[in-house]
């Protein structure tokens, strides 16, 4: 327990590695003089909608992610239909069960009171992802029906290692939830065969096919047992056979990806730690600088 506190308060300081972009560098104390009252300002907003709604943390964390994994981390993923004649980024299928945009919305609109045309969504994005994880503690995107093999690909073309596509998928779905259209044929009719994926732990296939079989739509926690605390029981999870994704469940079958699994179920402070740094390059992902970037009065319109 000791270890989970440092790690989440660690986790404060180095998810927001990337923001507060000054020419080409990157500096955390950026909004110091120009809106001293923005990390204020974000950390009371989003314990507000905390409090009423435990999904802030996943939303937002889901929001960072597939934002930063499809040209960067430049907010992009908030714009609306009104921005532009070609259709928006969060209209595409793979970010339509995104949600937490009326958080940023509400930041947004505090921080152009006290300080107007200051601070980038992308910035407020990713300080609240980052917030809401402590709190609560396109094409490209890769795909729960996906195997390894593409997986590895689309993170590699990102730059990212295959122990850290195993972290940041895990850290990703050790919150929040799963619809039940995205992994029912793992438990009713994997391939066609109309049998249950054989990898799939049999007691948690019926518990699966209990969960969804009445409602269609309905979600599953990812995480099954530890469904609201960012950990390693994920890893746990993969090792007995209950990963809720096909895309979970291979990396543990898979040589490449196996000793991560491994790793991390074995050891919460590596899982913590290797997260932090993932979750912490993630966010640099193509980020915008200087008079490359620009500052959005709405956040959902360009400017």
């Amino acid at each position: 327990m000791a270890f989970k506190i440092f790690a989440t308060l660690f986790l404060v300081i180095a998810i927001t590695g990337h923001y507060h972009a000054r020419a080409s560098m990157l500096d955390r104390d950026f909004y110091n003089e120009d809106c001293p009252e923005f990390e204020m300002i974000v950390a009371a907003t989003v314990q507000s909608f905390l409090n009423r709604d435990h999904t802030v943390p996943p939303g937002l964390l889901r929001l960072v992610f597939h934002d930063a994994f499809v040209g960067g981390l430049d907010s992009s993923v908030m714009l609306n239909s009104s921005s532009g004649p070609d259709p928006p980024e969060r209209d595409a299928r793979p970010n339509l069960s995104l949600h937490g945009f009326e958080v940023i919305d509400a930041i947004k609109e505090q921080l152009e009171e006290v300080c107007p045309e200051t601070v980038s969504c992308s910035d407020i994005l990713a300080l609240a992802a980052r917030d809401a994880v402590a709190l609560g503690a396109l094409k490209d995107l890769p795909s729960p029906f996906e195997n390894t093999t593409a997986l590895l690909k689309k993170f590699r073309n990102r730059g990212f290692s295959a122990e850290e596509m195993v972290v940041l998928q895990g850290g990703g779905h050790s919150i929040g939830v799963g619809h039940c259209p995205f992994f029912r044929d793992r438990y009713s009719n994997f391939s066609g065969t109309a049998q249950p994926d054989p990898a799939l732990n049999p007691t948690h296939a019926i518990f699966l096919k209990a969960s969804c079989d009445p409602n269609g739509n309905a979600a599953v926690a990812n995480d099954h047992g530890s469904a609201h605390l960012l950990d390693n029981h994920y890893f746990l999870n993969i090792q007995k056979g209950k990963g809720l994704f096909n895309s979970d469940q291979e990396f543990y079958s898979d040589s490449r990806t196996r000793k991560s699994i491994d790793k991390y179920a074995a050891s919460s402070e590596k899982f913590y730690l290797d997260f932090i740094k993932a979750m912490e390059k993630m966010s640099e992902l193509g980020v915008l600088t200087g008079s490359h970037g620009s500052i959005r009065t709405h956040c959902a319109i360009a400017k």
